[in-house]
């Protein structure tokens, strides 16, 4: 039986189905639905848990040989197969089936694949028994548009009352990493402890880290500031930051850059577009000094700069990526 993340809560509430298929490329989503499932399933006296992981030499053999084991503490156990590929293998697709056509009521099985779930993993004939045996739970990515209603849904849910710019400016930072996001929200309650979250607490938690990163990087070079940048930049370099990283989350601040710039040159209301593009108050003075600053032609040269300190960290271009770093930051910040 399919159902969706959000009725996996109700669905345990009225009882225990004989397997689950947790599946999607989330792996907080998956852990943290299959957490549920062991809360739900250890409240119903399955108090042992046996965890198989799948590898390219795992012996399915294993699995049945786990069912029939005698539990060492209760009568009921879990068997928590972990298949990160979504890919059995001809062995794997006769075991699975041959448990889903007789699972024992004493055993749960629960099988989670969260590094490839593509359409041929779901469509597959062994997906397909263990669906009609138990529950499948399709995990989809949070896409970028319900990434800001999301990080404030998690944020409510520890007690913090967010303003929609602290919420921007979280979407902004965390670029869809799930996992980062609950980390950065839990060092949020820690150091605020629960009730409103302002866009400047959330800037303060920034600073208050050791590390420079890129979002730091970006927001010096929008403001011209290139002293601030150089000495940034520095600092990713001895962090160890993968350049691309850095230059990933360039492109993406420069591209909203030029979308501002744009919409500004057609008449759009500043206003408009910083609404639109979901540009923070905090924010809207640097994006508005850089789009003055930066012509058209500058911009391109930006995007040019960038696609080619990306052929050089991956040693398709002649130079060192960061010097070629300096040299833009240089250039973004002058007048």
């Amino acid at each position: 039986m399919p159902i969706r993340i959000q009725q996996l809560p109700d669905h345990l509430q009225g009882g225990l189905a004989p397997l689950y298929l947790i599946a999607g490329q989330e792996p907080l989503l998956v852990e943290e639905s299959r957490d549920l499932v062991f809360a739900a399933a250890k409240a119903d006296g399955f108090l042992e848990r046996e965890l198989l992981q799948v590898s390219k030499d795992f012996d399915w053999q294993s699995l049945a040989d786990a069912g029939m084991a005698p539990s060492l503490f209760a009568s009921r156990k879990i068997i928590d197969l972990r298949m990160p590929k979504g890919k059995p293998g001809r062995d794997g697709s006769k075991a699975l089936t041959e448990w889903a056509a007789s699972p024992d009521p004493d055993t749960l099985l629960v099988i989670s694949c969260e590094e490839q779930w593509d359409k041929s993993s779901r469509n597959s004939k062994w997906a397909g028994v263990l669906d009609k045996a138990g529950v499948r739970l399709d995990i989809w990515p949070v896409k970028p548009a319900d990434m800001p209603g999301w990080i404030s849904g998690r944020l409510q849910a520890v007690g913090l009352k967010p303003e929609r710019e602290a919420v921007m400016m979280l979407a902004e930072r965390l670029e869809g990493n799930l996992l980062a996001a609950r980390q950065e929200i839990e060092k949020l309650l820690l150091m605020k402890g629960p009730g409103k979250l302002t866009a400047d607490d959330v800037h303060k938690a920034v600073a208050d880290s050791a590390q420079f990163d890129s979002f730091q990087l970006s927001d010096c070079m929008l403001a011209g500031r290139a002293a601030e940048g150089l000495r940034m930049a520095s600092g990713l370099r001895r962090a160890g930051i993968a350049i691309q990283l850095i230059t990933g989350a360039l492109y993406r601040e420069f591209t909203l850059l030029e979308a501002f710039r744009a919409g500004r040159a057609a008449g759009q209301s500043e206003q408009h577009m910083f609404r639109r593009l979901n540009i923070w108050q905090a924010k809207q003075g640097s994006m508005r000094a850089a789009a003055s600053r930066l012509s058209r032609k500058r911009l391109n040269d930006v995007f040019q700069a960038l696609s080619m300190i990306d052929r050089q960290s991956k040693g398709m271009a002649s130079g060192d990526e960061w010097h070629s770093l300096d040299r833009l930051v240089c250039a973004v910040c002058a007048a």
